[in-house]
């Protein structure tokens, strides 16, 4: 189950004109790690250039109980950009995304995280954006789809490099 992957998509919405319109990426998988890991692991906004190599950049704005305003510098192929977004906090289960500022006339999403028992949990990705110029989104847009596609898988190969707590040893005399 560590890391399989179980669904993925890149679906278009809106006028193809001039190839500019709404996109839609989604994401998942499961993995043997409870869901609390793999929400610090996403939270965990200041680590994002160690494992993420198209990301060369990440600062934490602002930071509450509830949310976290941070900026991406990304850079993958011809993609050389930088954006803000606001995440709300719903730990355990839930970071939700919109945009605060960047090159984009729309970028909302979520990571959604599901308890599976003693087993892990699924993970899922759901991003939607739509770039506000229309000949930076014709050049960047599969780019950045195939950019945001691959978060979960490299979530997923982060969590694999974690240790796995040891269970509890039962108290003396049991």
């Amino acid at each position: 189950m560590d890391g399989a992957i179980l669904d993925a998509r890149v679906v278009a919405h809106g006028p193809f004109l001039d190839n500019f319109r709404m996109r839609e990426v989604t994401r998942s998988a499961l993995v043997a790690r409870p869901p609390e890991r793999i929400y610090a692991l996403i939270d965990d906004i200041d680590s994002y250039p160690l494992f993420l190599p198209w990301c060369t950049g990440a600062r934490v704005e602002s930071r509450t109980a509830e949310e976290v305003v941070a900026t991406l510098s990304i850079q993958r192929g011809p993609l050389r950009t930088e954006f803000t977004t606001r995440n709300r906090l719903e730990p355990p289960g839930r970071i939700a995304m919109t945009l605060e500022r960047g090159p984009f006339r729309t970028l909302e999403g979520a990571w959604d995280l599901q308890r599976l028992g003693d087993a892990g949990c699924s993970v899922s990705l759901t991003l939607r954006f739509e770039f506000s110029n229309r000949v930076s989104g014709a050049l960047l847009e599969p780019v950045f789809g195939e950019t945001v596609a691959s978060l979960v898988d490299a979530f997923v190969a982060r969590a694999r490099e974690q240790p796995v707590a040891a269970p509890e040893p039962p108290p003396h005399g049991s």
